[in-house]
């Protein structure tokens, strides 16, 4: 009676080419990922940005509560103080009318900071 060897397992040379193509592929997936990273803004770099649009927003808000609705004229694009922006990003503002449910006395004020990192803020303001 002849018995015939099953092969089990894989060989040498599968092993090999496994290990080689998935090696491949993970220094692909690290190069696209390190490249990512470093075009990325630093954490900081986009709080300064975030910080920067919140402080200039809240300056605006604070103008329409001393001064009134009016105050805020639309389509604009007002320069503000507390809008100095950083070495390294620019600051720009812009006043829109807006209609909401049919009701036009509302107006959106629109803070973009842009350079090292980006942020931008909204604020709907109405005239009540």
């Amino acid at each position: 009676m002849k018995f015939t060897r099953r092969q089990a397992g894989f060989t040498f040379i599968e092993v090999l080419v496994l290990i080689i193509v998935t090696s491949l592929v993970m220094s692909t997936l690290l190069f696209g990922v390190s490249t990512a990273l470093r075009g990325a803004p630093s954490t900081e770099q986009q709080w300064v940005a975030v910080q920067t649009a919140r402080q200039c927003q809240e300056w605006f808000l604070e103008q329409r509560r001393l001064q009134g609705y009016g105050n805020l004229s639309c389509p604009s694009s007002p320069t503000a103080a507390a809008c100095a922006a950083p070495s390294g990003y620019s600051v720009s503002t812009a006043v829109s009318c807006t209609t909401w449910n049919g009701d036009t006395q509302y107006k959106t004020i629109t803070v973009t900071v842009s350079g090292l990192a980006s942020a931008s803020l909204f604020s709907q303001i109405g005239d009540y």
